[in-house]
């Protein structure tokens, strides 16, 4: 580089930008000089002090590796991928340039991470850094300690929290009392309230990931204005929802014809279980003293409703039943007491899987009757299903396994056949008093375990025979067309005015009272990465647990433009970021269009219907290559860019236009991927890895004027990478393997 170059690039790098010269002092002379030499050093290094470089991973793209799950840590492993792919953030871990900020007391988590990342983009990945990091976050958040689920949103907050402190550059410790805002110049207050916070925080965390929002109080009466500023690492916008949801419920009948039919109906969002129950009694006639509501998937019976449970959608693979229960009879001297019995068949394959076949089917016995008598009284309540011969031919017993399906109990309780009356077992009088008051009669529920050779030998037909009615095809396609929103919309409802109600009246000074006011929020300026979190989690009054919105949001890959969703200035301009900043490397000269313009490089997934069970996937694009791939812990898969966009977006990173100077070039380059930050991360020794490790399969080479390398959006779509594969083991306790979505 020559040395016209070099002083160019340092004027632009330590020049205060246009307006902010009289707000930010200049660091010391001692930190300033400091700087230079590091930006000096990062041009030419000494000939017995040069950096040898590891070249990037032949075998592998760099930066497209699976992390190992440490037991329900899918949405740590999530975020870190999304903090990865934060081409700039990871250029600072990576190469080191941290190690001059970071505080002498501190860094122990910040030097975790970047020993993570610097892993992970050199391809030296190994196991044991995730359980070092792990450990860290441990450390410091008592909160993260075991093996519980975690919000992805709230996590990723806590650690750029946590690398800020490490890493925050400023000397005081206090904040000024900032003067009162009221009918002061929005553009003085902001420059104030900034100023006042850039004091005590200052770091390269903040300088990418922070802006402003400002909060606006307008009098009804005398229509003026008070307005507060405050610093946002996040914007977290509201998802549109329809005040009604879906519920889609088999029913079973005693006697009527069809036996079981699946309707659908529509329930306010915060409805409870009760109000179902209500709901599902005036459409099908059954009493709700004699419905039993309960869920169930391919293994058995999930749980039982209760009245005071929020209900919540059910899918076609976990479908809910409403199952009509017989009257019970009273006892008598001669049959003794009787029990309801709800019961399900399901196959056993190999393996020790289950397999659930054919409907849900219910009874009355007697506590006395013994085991070969409810064998046939089961197989005869059964008839439409089984070969003709069966009820007049004497059957093997046992004939199919009884399985005590109860929450509560020690799993694989069955019915002894070897006892007279198996039905006074203690594990039945458990499973009895185990069912919950507000739930219909109490009843015992049997999931029968059938082997494939007396399955083919007895029942004719393991279909489970129901008949739909319109409404499910009615209301599914209304749910379709009404639960489909876009970023957009999200950003409108997100500033849209909010009339206080009198309990949160505001003293206006110039009224001299108490109004009940208009509140706005805006963004004040904007920042260089911008995340977005869907607010998809609701805490509804009549329900303890959130529910989730699972409405699907539209959002762009290029070109999101944010200009229609900032507070109007008086000046016009649209500050990005938070000032002047010794990190910030110049951003590329754009056109005025695209001053506040995004483009989409990462995606934060939730699948699930709830906070605690639910799993966390990444949707990243990798700055090297310009390619999107699926994270899925240590599954790694090509994906393409029309499947980006799915319901269970949660939390999106946008990067500002300008300092790519295309959608999927490298912030670092727009040249080529050889000219990528990762060319020059220096040699170390990583840990040993395990030989059970998979090598990824190399990716196609990152070619000139290919869609990966456009100047400007295209309509067509990236072409998906080759499947990228990495360690196949999935790590969890309770998750389950989650494939890349297809777009809804």
């Amino acid at each position: 580089m020559s040395s016209s170059a070099r002083a160019e690039g340092l004027r632009r790098a330590f020049t205060l930008p246009r307006g902010a010269r009289k707000l930010f002092r200049r660091p010391s002379i001692r930190r300033l000089f400091t700087r230079v030499v590091q930006h000096v050093n990062g041009f030419k290094q000494p000939h017995k002090d040069r950096i040898v470089y590891a070249p990037p991973p032949r075998d592998r793209v760099p930066g497209v590796t699976g992390l190992r799950n440490q037991g329900n840590t899918c949405f740590i492993n999530a975020v870190l991928q999304c903090l990865s792919h934060t081409d700039l953030l990871a250029e600072y871990l990576v190469l080191g340039n941290y190690k001059a900020d970071i505080r002498k007391s501190k860094g122990e988590l910040t030097e975790q991470l970047a020993a993570l990342l610097r892993a992970v983009w050199s391809g030296q990945y190994a196991p044991e850094l995730s359980s070092s990091f792990k450990a860290a976050v441990d450390k410091y958040g008592s909160q993260y300690r075991g093996a519980n689920q975690h919000d992805a949103q709230e996590f990723l907050l806590w650690l750029l929290d946590k690398v800020h402190e490490d890493l925050n550059t400023a000397t005081k410790k206090k904040y000024k009392a900032i003067k009162n805002s009221f009918g002061r110049p929005d553009a003085i207050v902001a420059e104030e309230t900034l100023a006042n916070h850039k004091r005590c925080n200052n770091s390269f965390v903040h300088s990418l990931f922070q802006a402003q929002f400002r909060s606006s109080l307008t009098c009804p009466k005398c229509q003026r204005q008070s307005n507060t500023f405050d610093p946002f690492l996040c914007v977290s916008i509201p998802v549109p929802q329809d005040q009604s949801k879906p519920q889609f419920v088999s029913v079973v009948y005693l006697s009527q014809q069809p036996r079981q039919v699946r309707i659908g109906l529509s329930m306010p969002v915060d409805a409870e279980v009760k109000e179902l129950r209500e709901q599902l009694a005036s459409d099908t006639g059954i009493s709700e003293t004699y419905m039993l509501l309960t869920e169930v998937d391919n293994q058995g019976f999930a749980r039982t409703l209760s009245d005071l449970q929020g209900s919540r959608e059910s899918s076609e693979t976990d479908p809910l039943y409403c199952i009509e229960l017989p009257q019970l009879k009273d006892a008598s001297e001669e049959s003794g007491a009787y029990v309801l019995l709800v019961w399900i068949n399901v196959l056993q394959e190999e393996e020790g899987k289950l397999k659930r076949f054919g409907s849900p089917y219910t009874m009355q016995v007697s506590r006395e009757t013994s085991y070969n008598d409810l064998q046939k009284l089961i197989l005869k309540e059964m008839h439409p299903i089984l070969h003709d011969d069966i009820l007049t031919n004497a059957q093997e017993v046992p004939l199919f396994r009884m399985r005590v399906a109860e929450a509560g109990l020690p799993a694989g309780t069955y019915l002894d056949f070897s006892l007279d009356h198996p039905l006074y077992m203690e594990a039945v009088d458990q499973a009895l008093a185990l069912c919950p008051e507000d739930g219909g009669p109490a009843n015992l529920k049997l999931v029968l375990e059938w082997e494939p050779k007396a399955k083919e030998s007895v029942i004719a037909d393991d279909s489970e025979q129901e008949e739909e009615l319109a409404s499910v095809k009615e209301l599914k396609s209304h749910s379709e067309e009404s639960r489909t929103a876009t970023l957009e919309e999200c950003f409108k409802l997100y500033t849209q005015d909010e009339v206080l109600g009198p309990e949160d009246a505001w003293h206006c000074p110039y009224c001299n009272r108490k109004q009940e006011v208009v509140k706005k929020l805006g963004l004040w300026s904007l920042p260089d990465i911008l995340i977005i979190h869907l607010k998809r989690f609701r805490q509804s009054p009549k329900s303890r647990a959130p529910s989730k919105l699972s409405t699907m949001v539209e959002f762009p890959l290029f070109g999101f433009d944010m200009s229609p969703h900032v507070a109007n200035r008086p000046d016009g301009a649209v500050p990005n970021g938070v000032g002047w900043s010794p990190w910030k490397r110049p951003r590329r000269q754009s056109n005025a269009r695209d001053d506040n313009v995004y483009d989409l490089y990462a995606v934060c997934n939730h699948h699930g219907h709830d906070v605690q069970g639910g799993h966390y996937t990444a949707y990243c694009r990798n700055p090297y290559d310009g390619q999107w791939y699926a994270f899925d812990d240590a599954k790694v898969e090509g994906l393409e860019e029309e499947n980006v966009v799915t319901s269970s977006a949660y939390i999106l990173f946008y990067q500002h236009r300008s300092l790519s100077g295309s959608p999927c070039s490298s912030s670092a380059s727009t040249s080529s991927s050889s000219e990528h930050w990762v060319c020059r991360i220096p040699a170390f020794d990583a840990p040993a890895k395990s030989p059970a490790e998979t090598p990824v399969e190399e990716a196609p080479p990152f070619q000139r004027n290919s869609r990966g390398y456009a100047t400007l959006p295209s309509s067509q779509s990236v072409a998906a990478a080759a499947p990228v594969a990495a360690e196949k083991d999935h790590h969890s306790d309770d998750e389950v393997e989650v494939v890349a979505e297809s777009s809804v």
